[in-house]
């Protein structure tokens, strides 16, 4: 396994910032539902149904490539005792009630 200069929270962050800023407008709501997995350095990305099909896809193009992942469309990409919520792309906010 490469070596990475990255700390976890680096790379959701920086992950993130790429998707919001870059991508996001371009693949929702068109593959809304599906995973993107993204690699920070190259910013070069993957979009499948599967996460793991995505992530094996972008890193036989880019060995060692520092993954972010998302599902398109949602606050979170997999939930664990609870239906997911689609994310509110006019406000820019989930539609949680608080």
């Amino acid at each position: 396994m490469p070596y990475s200069d990255y700390t976890a929270e680096e790379i959701g962050v920086r992950g993130e910032e790429i998707y919001q800023q870059q991508i996001r407008d371009q693949v929702d709501p068109k593959h809304k539902g599906m995973f993107l997995v993204l690699d920070i350095e190259t910013e070069d990305y993957e979009i499948d149904e599967e996460d793991l099909a995505a992530t094996e896809r972008l890193l036989a193009k880019h060995p060692g490539a520092m993954t972010y992942g998302v599902r398109i469309g949602y606050p979170a990409a997999h939930g664990i005792g609870f239906n997911f919520v689609e994310y509110n792309v006019d406000c820019d906010n989930d539609n949680r009630e608080n």
